[in-house]
């Protein structure tokens, strides 16, 4: 296995950019230094991304959720809870989760969003938010599972809605 225990065609989430597949590992000399790099194709979004190896556990480059962990994050779509009332103390909120990256505080964020949405409608920031989060969460359900994109958005969305009914 390479350092990282990565391996071309291995699954992975980088929190910055989204998850994808390791294209190759690489060496490439960026901005006069030789280094080897994770090239990953993203899945959501096109083109590739360049992870040093050597810096790839500290920038948060690991495997997609799976057995338990990819339950739980299941589990936590159906632990909405009440977002701050007031507009720029939700965005901070909501915001933070994003740039933290942990997908079980995202499943909760997205699942908090999604009931507010089933009250009132979302403002257009939280919208952009809202569907930001259902990506991330989607590409790591496809990465842990087989790859299918669409098939992890409708089944979050589906969960979402059944989780709503039972509320």
């Amino acid at each position: 296995m390479a350092a990282m225990g990565f391996n071309v065609g291995d699954p992975v989430v980088y929190p910055a950019q989204g998850g994808g597949y390791i294209r190759e590992i690489a060496e490439r000399e960026v901005m006069g230094e030789r280094n080897t790099y994770y090239v990953i194709e993203l899945l959501r979004k096109p083109g590739t991304i360049m992870v040093p190896v050597e810096k790839a556990e500290r920038l948060g480059l690991r495997p997609p959720l799976a057995g338990a962990d990819r339950d739980a994050l299941v589990r936590a779509l159906g632990e909405a809870r009440d977002l701050a009332s007031g507009w720029p103390a939700r965005q901070r909120e909501i915001g933070r989760a994003l740039s933290e990256s942990d997908p079980l505080e995202l499943a909760r964020m997205l699942a908090s969003l999604h009931r507010r949405h089933q009250l009132r409608p979302l403002s257009g920031t939280e919208h952009q938010q809202y569907r930001e989060l259902v990506g991330i969460l989607s590409e790591e359900l496809a990465l842990a599972e087989n790859g299918d994109l669409q098939a992890a958005e409708a089944y979050l969305t589906e969960r979402l809605n059944a989780l709503a009914d039972e509320a």
